[in-house]
């Protein structure tokens, strides 16, 4: 090829195509021939070519767009930076390889389906989701398309980032959702009219209440679901809703069913989608008018009740005005009711109730003090006149209440009972004084008759020990008959004198070490001749380890053995008693004591531990008894910060159940008794 200077100046490219013909004597050509086509054409083809291929790769690899381009087995054969740069591949990683490898699992199938038409029509635009190098997803929209790329097939892709998109729709669904989520959830009916009153939507709430379908409500207009007492007043509410554009109204709707429910409407005119209408907010108002029922009705009560109260009641305000006054209060005052309202309240006061002292009790009212004084009108009744102040929300002073009543005869009752108590009290001091007397009585009683029951014990003790001579077995019997009823009535003189000590006050313990288990030995060393006349056999499992404890050791076996002898005394002949003792939480010692003798019934458990009480007649003149022994253990064990208890099932047997605290705190001795005769 070579370029030559033409006519005008005007280059030219040529080609140069020749051979040599002849040549000379040393081989030198001399002579040749050929052809200088004109190539001009080629060339600026070939430039523009050049110029093509270059705005070509200059627009791929700076478009915003991701752009691939693939052969016809959908293989990566070019990529630009956009895509490299949004998916967050290298080329070198992308060539060679599939989109599909990137694409979203769940939007495989879509992906052939696309790829199937792109191969019948030549061309396919749709959205799918890439998979970026770091795990996100990126929603793209694909326009496919076959073209001839270095002289082959190929299919152009070109993907559009729509994430923005996505997300401004994704945004709008989400408020399109809330939108509609409280139009059908409020607990309001909603309607949206045109200004000719056709219905454009309603809620779910409103078809639910009214009881339509939505198809069937639309249909209807606002005189379809009023009553026939509020259809007339649309028309009105209309105009003022054109002229103040918002209003308020109290109506009723009709259900499809013919019931009525009263409903607060609130309809303002709004645009939307740049036409006028009429939004509508129906509130169900029933509770409301129930309420305001409930408030009318009792006002009508509470009227009817103070109107039937024996004392004057008036309301005032806070400057002093009557407001109201109850039927007592206008007999009272001696005027109407009408007539009462509204007047001050020194212009119809009675002479001596208040009036004297420029209105007191309203004065007190209105600076925000309760009062109470007593009042003597010139007749000589005594009046009590009470005032409460009447304040508002706000805590402000509206006025307040006054209360007056007659109370001269009270006042009578009262200085009679006053009299009456001074006599009680007078009569309480002597019985006081005839209990102390009967307490040292009983005391001093006590004393003397241990002093000769000691020797009747003592005698019979000789007698029946044989130291005193031979007894045949009528002396014997006889002996024994002294020995018993003399214990008895040594118990009974016991029980009184502790009796007669605790109402004077005058008990007292002396706490010391003791074990529970020397105490049931000598309680039960006391009742062995009682055992032995009724063959009762006695079982006991007291526990090696419970420790020593502080407590009242004569007490503790007066308590043992009151119990003990009632469980002799209602066992049968030949009966078991059984005794268990145990540590309970290294603090309390348990003591259970039960026989199987006649049991009690369930009305008499909780009164078992009353003074004097009795199960029945029969049983006291049957088994003896004066009461008083489950309540000498009842002040024991309470002195003791202990509790003792009694289960029974008649018929079958009675456990007393006592809790007794251990205060080991208090014991230095350590070591523990290994009880014996177990």
């Amino acid at each position: 090829m070579t370029r030559i200077l033409a006519k005008h100046t005007i280059w030219k490219c040529l080609s140069v195509n020749g051979a040599t013909v002849l040549r000379n004597v040393q081989s030198c050509p001399f002579e040749s021939s050929g052809t200088q086509p004109n190539i001009d054409a080629i060339k600026r083809t070939e430039k523009e070519i050049v110029h093509s291929d270059h705005k070509f790769r200059t627009l791929f690899h700076n478009a915003n767009d991701l752009i691939f381009i693939q052969d016809m087995d959908m293989i990566i054969l070019e990529v630009n930076e956009a895509a490299s740069k949004a998916l967050g591949y290298s080329r070198e990683r992308m060539v060679g390889t599939k989109l599909l490898t990137i694409t979203s699992e769940e939007l495989l199938s879509k992906e052939r389906e696309m790829q199937n038409e792109l191969f019948i029509n030549g061309c396919s635009i749709y959205e799918t989701s890439y998979i970026c190098n770091d795990g996100a997803i990126l929603p793209v929209e694909i326009s496919n398309r076959i073209i001839y790329y270095e002289n082959h097939q190929a299919i152009l892709s070109i993907a559009k980032d729509i994430s923005r998109r996505k997300r401004a729709e994704s945004a709008l669904t989400r408020s399109e959702n809330k939108f509609r989520y409280i139009f059908d959830n409020v607990n309001d009916e909603i309607f949206m009219h045109d200004m000719d009153l056709n219905l454009l939507e309603v809620n779910q709430v409103a078809c639910k209440r009214l009881g339509y379908t939505k198809e069937e409500l639309l249909k209807l207009r606002p005189e379809d679901i009023e009553t026939s007492d509020h259809s007339p007043l649309i028309k009105s509410r209309m105009t003022a809703i054109n002229l103040f554009r918002h209003g308020i109204f109290e109506s009723e709707h009709l259900r499809r069913d013919g019931t009525t429910y009263p409903v607060e409407l609130s309809s303002s005119i709004v645009e939307l989608d740049g036409k006028r209408r009429i939004l509508t907010i129906v509130r169900d108002i029933t509770e409301r008018k129930e309420a305001e029922a409930a408030v009318r009705k009792h006002e009508i009560e509470k009227e009817i009740i103070l109107d039937g109260m024996e004392e004057q009641v008036v309301y005032h305000d806070h400057e002093m005005r009557i407001l109201w006054a109850n039927k007592a209060a206008c007999s009272f005052l001696n005027n109407e009711r009408s007539m009462i309202i509204g007047k001050l309240c020194n212009e119809i006061w009675p002479v001596g109730v208040d009036n004297t002292d420029n209105c007191t009790i309203m004065l007190a009212n209105i600076q925000g003090t309760s009062m109470e004084v007593e009042r003597t009108t010139p007749d000589g009744r005594i009046w009590s006149v009470k005032g409460y102040p009447l304040k508002g929300p706000c805590g402000n002073i509206n006025g307040g209440i006054v209360i007056t009543l007659d109370i001269t005869e009270r006042k009578k009752f009262q200085e009679q009972m006053q009299k009456f108590n001074r006599e009680l009290l007078w009569m309480n001091e002597e019985l006081k004084s005839v209990d102390r007397i009967k307490n040292e009585f009983l005391a001093n009683l006590g004393h003397e008759l241990k002093t000769p029951l000691s020797s009747v014990i003592g005698y019979s003790e000789l007698l029946d020990s044989l130291s005193l001579g031979e007894l045949n077995d009528v002396q014997k019997k006889a002996s024994e008959s002294i020995y018993r009823n003399a214990e008895r009535l040594r118990s009974l003189i016991d029980s009184l004198l502790y009796l007669s000590y605790v109402n004077s006050g005058k008990i007292e313990y002396n706490f010391e070490i003791m074990h529970i288990s020397s105490a049931i030995d000598e309680a039960l060393a006391k009742i062995s001749r009682k055992l032995d006349d009724k063959g009762i056999t006695v079982d006991k499992n007291i526990s090696h380890e419970i420790p020593f404890m502080r407590a009242e050791p004569e007490k503790i076996q007066e308590l043992l053995r009151n119990i003990l002898d009632n469980a002799i005394k209602f066992s049968h002949e030949g009966g078991k008693i059984c005794i268990a003792a145990y540590s309970e939480e290294k603090d309390i010692v348990k003591i259970e004591i039960s026989d199987h003798g006649i049991g009690i019934c369930d009305d008499h458990l909780n009164s078992l531990f009353t003074l004097f009480h009795q199960i029945d007649s029969s049983t006291s003149r049957r088994y003896g008894g004066t009461g008083i022994g489950l309540y000498i253990c009842k002040n024991i064990i309470t002195a003791h910060n202990g509790s003792i208890w009694i289960s029974s099932k008649e018929g079958e047997g009675t456990t007393v159940h006592i809790s007794l605290p251990l205060k080991r705190e208090s014991i230095e001795r350590k070591e523990y008794i290994n009880p014996t005769d177990n």
